[in-house]
């Protein structure tokens, strides 16, 4: 290859309208640790390679230290196509030991100050700063350069919009844009903008007010020597609000994120250290306490955890005094009711909002309480405003609600119908009514108690039972559960608006599209009271389970799509599956064996999805206390469940367990004469027994099942050959396990069975690599492990990505192997499915190859690469050509 000195890249000086391309190697520091000698070579095959495409785009070098580019071009067009092409020819490279160079790059327009042939201003900056925020192999524009390309002319470049991005130590937020083509990575991490990551919700409205209380949070927050503040007051002092609005203005003070966790439907304290990993999407290990999977995930991070509604979890405030001690950069911001009494532990009490001093206008509108009236009466009638006339009884609105948000937001909803006045009077009445009584109830709790009251009696009749009645839903419901579980002569939707109007309900529109409802748990409280004194509420109840329970058991009936939608609405409806639970298996009054049996058959319809997803632990102890109580559960169900039981406690590799579990089920299947489900259970008991390294008992388990299920025609007969073909490859007979997979492929074919032929195909490819048939075996697991990725079963994904990790040992190309094993790795504990003995036995012995190759110290490192892929990145790294390792 033919050198490009710096000195032939360097072309005329653009003026006027410039573009900018800033380039910087990624991970140039662990490149050199791992070259050594070698990295200069690396380096000067990728200064040749750019420069090629600067000169062939009329660029100008304008700066070069080491590893990155800055280069000046007179089109915004030709700053583009020499990045495109620079990304191009670096994949394409032949690096040295395997080890590509990955460039980041950041293209921006402006107008530039020229200054003794260099360029001066805030484009500069800006375009450093866009390259410094992308990641290696990506190329990111701003806006400004966007804007002045002719995209037709820009043949097989694609434009993803990135949106608007803080860049470090620049003033305003600037659009960004990643380039794309068919020959290019497409999919890289988040960008390394300014605002650290954050998932607190921000459709909780705009806070009115509460400056000082904002100030003094942000203090305490930030004072070195507080780590737990919790901040206390009665429901409706606007506590989640105040503190969302504060994390979020604390985001650049805390670099690894600020995160929010609502508490308000989790029932018991066991569930608050897997509800904060569920909400930050932490992968947790199924053998090993929550909280210390937490602890080892924040480590040393930097971190603010807002956690909501604590109150009635109160118990699991261990789990907050845990990681406190085992983190310390994490801070922990509470909302709740009373406090956690932790040592250090700093409490908040929030007060009521600022009322007015006097009755007039301007002393009114400064007060905090009558600001948030007024905006929120705006809201409901737009021609609303403060008047001299209507401060007086505004004044006095917000005194006799003693400041409370939320009371003040549900009177000032009424103003579409009636004036301050007439709202006043209606107060007024109501609170004469509290004197005779409740005294020693707080004035606080009766002021937002006489609120919702008035706000419930302003309702029909129809709206007031919709109100009660949704509060039976946990965590919200959507349009079509709500019209299946409350019997209603009214459209539903009609009603729902109407209540979404009286402040008492409210609707978010979810990723997918669906609308869905729901309560502050102040006010959920209210109508969970109401539904307790109803006749109906059993009933109501039982409605609600079952509603769920026909959810759950459609996880396991119909086609695959018909699946997949039913897998999807138990993830999203998680809560409600639990409410669901604890009904039939705990709140149930004088709890019978038909409200048990109810139980154990929704724990059993859920079975599959907690193996599937992370829920190994939940799902085992739900199983086991629906079983200890449906003792007159047909045997049939008890059987079923015992299997799923096992299985779970398989996956957690309890196989001892596991298998107790198993022979009982087995016993109750044989009892009852029922054939298919004894086969089932024979199959599951010859996986432990494999697990646990007797093949010998595994085959005889196996070939039973296969046996009954061919005399009776079960079609699960393929999931038995199956295993002995596993087995037989585990023996060394990969010839002999070929031709019995081959017959399985078969079955599963004749069937249209997606998830078997995913199967199948995965383990003809590990045949195929046993056989040295490695394009075979690449051919045949990408298959498989595609199919899984389209039918979203994670656990069947994580055994391709390692089937694929052992061809690239055998093909030696350890970088791969180490990567794509690690990304696996990663996927397994976000599943909460650790592989088993054996299977970990088999992959280890290649992966030892790769290790071999590299070395201890590079393969780790590689191997952790892998971990931090995203699960796209993954995926396209694994199933494209394995050269771009």
């Amino acid at each position: 290859m033919t050198e490009i000195s710096p000195t032939t890249a360097r072309a005329a000086l653009p003026e006027g309208t410039v573009t900018f391309l800033f380039t910087d190697i990624e991970g140039s520091t662990r490149l050199l640790q791992l070259l050594g000698d070698d990295y200069r070579v690396s380096l000067a095959a990728h200064q040749d390679l750019l420069r090629r495409s600067i000169v062939q785009f009329g660029g100008r070098e304008i700066g070069t230290q080491g590893d990155a580019f800055f280069v000046a071009f007179a089109s915004a067009q030709a700053a583009v196509l020499a990045a495109v092409e620079g990304q191009r020819a670096l994949q394409r490279y032949a690096w040295p030991r395997g080890e590509p160079v990955r460039v980041r790059m950041g293209v921006h327009t402006g107008e530039p100050v020229v200054i003794d042939d260099d360029y001066v201003g805030i484009d500069v900056h800006r375009a450093a700063r866009i390259c410094s925020a992308s990641h290696g192999g990506q190329v990111v524009i701003s806006s400004a350069t966007e804007a002045l390309l002719n995209r037709k002319a820009l043949s097989g470049i694609m434009f993803e919009d990135l949106g608007s991005h803080r860049l470090k130590d620049l003033d305003h937020p600037e659009h960004l844009w990643q380039l794309t083509a068919n020959d290019l990575a497409a999919v890289f991490p988040p960008l390394r903008s300014a605002q650290p990551p954050s998932n607190v919700p921000r459709h909780l409205g705009a806070l009115v007010g509460r400056h000082n209380e904002m100030d003094d949070l942000r203090r305490h927050i930030l004072d070195d020597d507080n780590r737990l503040i919790t901040v206390t007051g009665p429901g409706g002092t606007g506590k989640t609000r105040l503190t969302a609005t504060v994390a979020v203005d604390l985001l650049d003070r805390f670099d690894d994120g600020v995160f929010f966790v609502d508490l308000s439907s989790v029932q018991s304290a066991d569930l608050v250290a897997p509800e904060i990993a569920r909400a930050l999407q932490i992968p947790l290990e199924s053998d090993r306490p929550a909280t210390e999977g937490l602890a080892a995930h924040f480590g040393s991070m930097n971190v603010l955890l807002l956690l909501d509604n604590f109150e009635q979890v109160l118990e699991g405030a261990t789990v907050v005094a845990d990681l406190l001690r085992a983190c310390p950069g994490l801070k922990i911001l509470v909302t709740s009711r009373v406090c956690l009494s932790l040592r250090g532990e700093q409490e908040y009490q929030l007060p009521p909002l600022g009322l007015p001093k006097m009755a007039s206008r301007h002393a009114v509108e400064r007060s905090e309480a009558a600001q948030l009236f007024v905006k929120r009466a705006a809201e409901a009638l737009p021609s609303f405003k403060l008047t001299d006339r209507n401060a007086t009884a505004v004044a006095e609105i917000c005194r006799l609600l003693d400041g409370l948000p939320l009371a003040i937001e549900l009177a000032a909803a009424r103003i579409k119908l009636l004036s301050p006045d007439a709202i006043l009077k209606r107060l007024d009445d109501r609170f004469s009514l509290l004197t005779g009584g409740d005294r020693d109830s707080p004035l606080r709790h009766r002021a937002l108690r006489t609120t919702v009251d008035w706000s419930y009696d302003l309702l029909t009749k129809e709206e007031r039972a919709v109100f009660r009645d949704l509060s039976v839903f946990n965590g919200g419901a959507t349009l079509g559960a709500i019209e299946r579980v409350i019997v209603s002569e009214s459209d539903a939707l009609e009603t729902l608006a109407s209540l979404v109007n009286h402040s008492l309900i409210r609707q978010r529109e979810e990723a997918d599209g669906e609308v869905r409802f729901s309560m502050l748990e102040t006010i959920r409280e209210y109508a969970r009271e109401l539904l307790n004194a109803h006749s109906a509420g059993r009933e109501l109840r039982d409605r609600h389970a079952s509603f769920y329970l026909d959810l759950a058991e459609g996880t396991v009936a119909g086609d695959d799509e018909e699946r997949l939608a039913a897998v999807r609405g138990v993830e999203v409806e998680q809560d409600n599956m639990r409410a669901a639970l604890k009904w039939w298996l705990q709140d149930v009054p004088d709890q019978d064996g038909a409200s048990s049996t109810l139980g154990l058959r929704l724990a059993s319809a859920l079975g599959q999805y907690w193996y599937k997803h992370s829920g190994a632990v939940e799902g085992a102890a739900w199983l086991e206390r629906a079983l200890s109580q449906a003792t007159e559960a047909p045997d049939k169900l008890r059987a079923d469940a015992l299997r799923l039981l096992g299985a779970l406690m398989d996956q957690q590799n309890e196989l001892e367990r596991a298998g107790e579990v198993l022979r009982e089920a087995l016993g109750y299947f044989q009892k009852s004469g029922d054939r298919r489900g004894e086969a089932s259970a024979l199959n599951s008991l010859g996986v432990v027994t494999r697990s646990l390294g007797d093949f010998d008992s595994a085959e005889k388990l196996y070939s039973a099942s296969a046996a009954i299920r061919r005399e009776i025609g079960d079609p699960a007969l393929s999931a038995s050959l199956s295993n002995l073909g596993i087995l037989y490859l585990d023996r060394g007979e990969p010839d002999r396990a070929e031709q019995m997979l081959e017959e399985v492929m078969k079955l599963d074919r004749a069937k249209s069975d997606a998830w078997g032929m995913a199967c199948t195909s995965n383990n003809l490819g590990f045949v195929n690599l046993e056989q040295g048939d490695t394009v075979a075996a690449r051919r045949r697991i990408g298959e498989g492990t595609r199919s899984f990725v389209k039918l979203g079963d994670l656990d069947g994904v994580a055994e391709g990505l390692e089937a694929i990790a052992c061809v690239d040992a055998a093909e030696s190309q350890p970088v791969r192997a180490a990567r794509i094993a690690g990304a696996a790795d990663s996927l397994r504990r976000s599943l909460g499915i650790p592989l088993g003995p054996l299977d970990r036995e088999h992959l280890e012995r290649w992966l030892d190859q790769a290790q071999d190759a590299l070395g201890a110290a590079a393969f780790r490192l590689h191997r952790s690469e892998g971990a931090e892929m995203t699960f796209d990145q993954v995926i396209n790294y694994a199933l494209g050509p394995a050269e771009s390792s």
